[in-house]
């Protein structure tokens, strides 16, 4: 009896979870400014969470949190006995300069419903930061774990015809696609050149997603326009982009090729024309049209019986429905005379 009385207040009483949290930073043997790493908290009980485990704050020198969105993790182990289910956060890290990215150690505070809070102490995470040699300008540094370049001529001309003239434009637009970086790390690519004057549209930064959302990189969109102003010869040099290699620790070199264009005098119509640029053909959707006109000629000529028959039923509803109705007379046809 005394034994059944025990095991019930055992049972009565509250369940103490216990939890713990481990911090580690994925970090490759060489780190280089401006190269992203992962910074992984996870935090562990032998229970549930309640209230669910927050991103702590912590202080980071010589480097910043990025903002870029990881997707949760959970993650299971096995202790001394004892099963542990774990939530493992991610976030990126990103050190500015050489020296170290450090994280000192700090303490950090858990709490659950219906438990007192537990203090844990982290400890510190360091690892150390240098440039890559041969680094020529700092501030054009790019890493990345991979890097496409891609670019596309326009011409806008006055008149229908296949000659360039003053007056006319040529735009070239520059498409730069990088992993692992950020829109704030990729130097311009575009520039004035002499001769010709230039107009600059504003950039276009889109980031690049795989899966479910995650962020993996940055696309840059660069749009430059040249107004020629002399007739002659326009040479528009090639885009050459310097870049490290985050994956193989090497220097790559990205290269777009340059242009030449013949530049005839002005034009000399009187009226002042609108610059048009000749619009690709959309082959996909006029054969995408076609397609539809033709199933639909099918259907009717396959169908045309009950097309006839339906159209026949409501020309006949229509003319029963605005068929005049007479009416009795209302007035009388004889009448005494006074």
């Amino acid at each position: 009896m005394r034994r059944f009385a025990l095991l019930l207040l055992m049972l009565c009483l509250p369940a103490r979870a216990d939890m713990t949290m481990t911090r580690e930073l994925n970090a490759p043997n060489q780190l280089v400014p401006g190269q992203p790493v992962t910074l992984a908290v996870t935090f562990w009980t032998d229970s549930w969470f309640t209230p669910p485990p927050q991103w702590p704050e912590m202080v980071i020198e010589n480097g910043s949190l990025l903002t870029t969105p990881l997707p949760n993790q959970l993650v299971t182990r096995k202790s001394q006995g004892i099963s542990w289910s774990g939530i493992r956060m991610e976030r990126k890290v990103m050190a500015w300069d050489r020296g170290q990215l450090r994280l000192p150690a700090i303490d950090i505070v858990m709490r659950s419903a219906g438990q007192p809070p537990k203090t844990l102490q982290l400890p510190a995470l360091k690892k150390n930061v240098v440039w890559p040699g041969g680094v020529l300008q700092p501030d054009r540094f790019l890493p990345a774990s991979s890097l496409q370049l891609m670019q596309k001529w326009r011409l806008y001309r006055a008149a229908e015809d296949q000659e360039l003239h003053v007056g006319d434009v040529i735009e070239r637009v520059v498409t730069l696609r990088a992993s692992d970086v950020t829109a704030a790390q990729i130097p311009q690519l575009l520039y004035a050149i002499p001769g010709s004057g230039t107009q600059r549209l504003p950039p276009v930064n889109t980031p690049l997603t795989h899966g479910r959302g995650e962020i993996t990189g940055a696309q840059r969109e660069e749009r430059l326009r040249y107004l020629p102003s002399a007739a002659g010869d326009l040479t528009l040099p090639p885009v050459r982009l310097r870049w490290w290699d985050t994956r193989q620790q090497i220097w790559q070199q990205a290269e777009l090729p340059g242009a030449r264009y013949e530049i005839g005098a002005p034009r000399t119509a009187g009226g002042e024309q609108a610059l048009q640029a000749k619009a690709p053909v959309a082959w996909r959707a006029l054969l995408v049209s076609g397609a539809i006109v033709a199933a639909l000629l099918a259907m009717l000529i396959v169908f045309r019986r009950a097309f006839c028959h339906a159209i026949r039923f409501i020309l006949q509803r229509i003319r029963t429905f605005w068929r005049p109705v007479p009416l009795p007379e209302l007035t009388p046809v004889k009448r005494n005379k006074r």
